[in-house]
């Protein structure tokens, strides 16, 4: 399976670490934020070999109607779904992230 992460998820993570870095300036450091960020997307990178054994999304409306997977990975929230491409090769694409204190 081959991993495909959109942009509106990389931008929800970068977002996410720049405003806790601006509020937490005084305790997080930007290299314990990379760390958190590398562990976050090796996490991302084992759903190659596991998407299908995932939930489906629970919580966010848009996430249900569209029938996404959910998967939890340092406190992210990640919204994704198996499919094939036209050459049918198998794909994960993942939709969305969110933190799980903005989750709701």
């Amino acid at each position: 399976m081959r991993l495909v992460v959109s942009h509106k998820v990389h931008q929800a993570i970068d977002n996410f670490y720049d405003a806790a870095i601006l509020r937490h300036w005084h305790t997080l450091s930007y290299e314990t934020v990379e760390q958190k960020k590398n562990r976050l997307y090796d996490g991302l990178e084992s759903l190659e070999d596991y998407a299908p054994i995932f939930p489906k999304a629970r919580l966010k409306k848009e996430w249900i109607d569209a029938g996404w997977q959910e998967f939890i990975c340092e406190d992210f929230h990640f919204a994704y779904e198996c499919t094939q491409d036209s050459h049918g090769e198998d794909l994960v694409i993942i939709h969305d992230a969110v933190h799980s204190l903005l989750y709701h």
